[in-house]
C-alpha cells in the first residue's frame, strides 16, 4: 500500500511516501512562512520530482488531523482533502502525537508525547509499546507539563515540542526519584512517516469520505476564548 503523509500541526511542515511500511522518500521544513505558501510546492516535488508520481498512483493520504496550530492544521487537512476528493481516494487524519510517539515503538519505556501548546500547557499522551506494538495510549489532554508529567511513572521517554519547552519544569517535577530521558533535537517533531504508520497497520482506517477527517484541538482558540469573553453581557444598575 502506498500512502502519501503531510504534517502541518506545527511550525514545520512534514511530507512522507511510504510503500507497504517502507519509507520512499521523506521531506522536512520549517520556516516561519504560513504552510499555505509551502506544503503544494512541497508535495509536488516530493511526489512528482523525487518519487515520479502523481496522486492516482497512491493508495491513500494520511494528514496529522491535530492537536496543534489551528490555522496549520486546517491548511494539511484541506490540502489532503482536496486532493483526496480530486483523486478518489481514501485517506485518514492521524493525531500528531502519535506522529511523535510511533518514532519509539521499539522502546521499553513509556513514551510521553508533549506539544508546546502555549499559554503553559502542552497536548500530551502516554504511550506503551510491546515489541513494536502499540498496547495502551492515554487520553489526549492539554495540561500544564506538571500535570502532564505525573501521568508518567516518572521513568519515561519525552519527546516533542512541549519536552522542549518544558525540560526543567518536567525534571524538577519528577524531582530525584524520577529517571526521564529527553530525546534528541531531531526526534521533536511531528513526523509524517511515522503518522503514515498508524493507517498503514490498520488500512480501515482509511475513508472514502474526504468529509471524515476533521481536526482535533483538544482546547478552544485564543480567538473563540476572547469572542466568547466579548460577548458576555455587561453588569447594568437597574435604575430605582
Amino acid at each position: 500500500m502506498r500512502l502519501l503523509a503531510v504534517d502541518t500541526a506545527e511550525k514545520s511542515c512534514s511530507l512522507a511516501l511510504v510503500e507497504d511500511g517502507a519509507l520512499v522518500c521523506e521531506e522536512f521544513y520549517s520556516s516561519p512562512a504560513s504552510h499555505s505558501a509551502t506544503v503544494m510546492d512541497m508535495v509536488n516535488h516530493l511526489l512528482c520530482h523525487r518519487a515520479k508520481l502523481i496522486v492516482d498512483d497512491l493508495d491513500g493520504l494520511v494528514v496529522a488531523k491535530g492537536p496543534g496550530s489551528f490555522t496549520g492544521l486546517r491548511i494539511g487537512i484541506s490540502v489532503v482533502k482536496g486532493l483526496a476528493f480530486a483523486a478518489s481516494k481514501p485517506c485518514a487524519g492521524v493525531s500528531s502525537l502519535d506522529g511523535i510517539a510511533w518514532q519509539f515503538s521499539a522502546a521499553s519505556r513509556p513514551v510521553c508525547a508533549m506539544m508546546d501548546a502555549r499559554r503553559g500547557e502542552v497536548y500530551c499522551a502516554v504511550y506503551r509499546f510491546e515489541g513494536g506494538r502499540l498496547v495502551h495510549k492515554s487520553r489526549e489532554r492539554a495540561l500544564s507539563p506538571e500535570k502532564a508529567a505525573d501521568r508518567t511513572a516518572g521513568d519515561a521517554i519525552f519527546a516533542g515540542s512541549g519536552a522542549i519547552a518544558h525540560r526543567e519544569v518536567i525534571v524538577h517535577c519528577l524531582g530525584s526519584s524520577g529517571d526521564p530521558v529527553f530525546v534528541p533535537g531531531f526526534q521533536n517533531h511531528v513526523r509524517a512517516s511515522a503518522l503514515a504508520e498508524v493507517p498503514g497497520r490498520h488500512p480501515s482506517l482509511l475513508s472514502r469520505n474526504p468529509g471524515d477527517v476533521v481536526p482535533v484541538y483538544l482546547r478552544k482558540s485564543d480567538a473563540q476564548i476572547n469572542h466568547e469573553k466579548n460577548a458576555r453581557p455587561t453588569d447594568t444598575m437597574t435604575p430605582q
